[in-house]
């Protein structure tokens, strides 16, 4: 279910570059959404479990919540530079766009390699 919430905003996305006019932005709720889900599942120790048996899923969910900020980030700043009908802003708003995508990804890779996801068994909460 929260593997599908990024998609939902990158049609957003798309739909607002094709169309050329600015939509209502959801990429926020569903960021406050997700990322609820994902502090309940930090949070009671028989949902923290799964990230035990599974050990992938925890960077999994955890790039997918930094994926879906910066995806939400970039569905914002698009809305605004369409909301008005004029060239130079849409094409300001794309450039802007593409460069906080580019650099909050590059921002990312950085502080993951810095600061690998890693479990460890003594953390572990029983």
């Amino acid at each position: 279910m929260i593997a599908a919430i990024p998609m939902i905003v990158f049609s957003d996305i798309i739909g607002m570059l094709k169309t050329g006019f600015s939509q209502s932005t959801v990429g926020f709720a569903l960021l406050m959404y997700a990322s609820f889900m994902f502090w309940l599942t930090g949070l009671v120790p028989a949902f923290r479990r799964c990230y035990y048996r599974l050990p992938w899923l925890y960077p999994f969910n955890m790039i997918l919540t930094m994926d879906l900020a910066i995806l939400s980030i970039a569905e914002t700043i698009l809305s605004i530079g369409f909301s008005e009908v004029s060239t130079t802003r849409h094409v300001v708003a794309v450039i802007l766009m593409v460069l906080q995508l580019v650099g909050c990804r590059i921002a990312m890779c950085i502080y993951l390699k810095k600061n690998p996801m890693v479990l460890h068994k003594y953390d572990r909460a029983e």
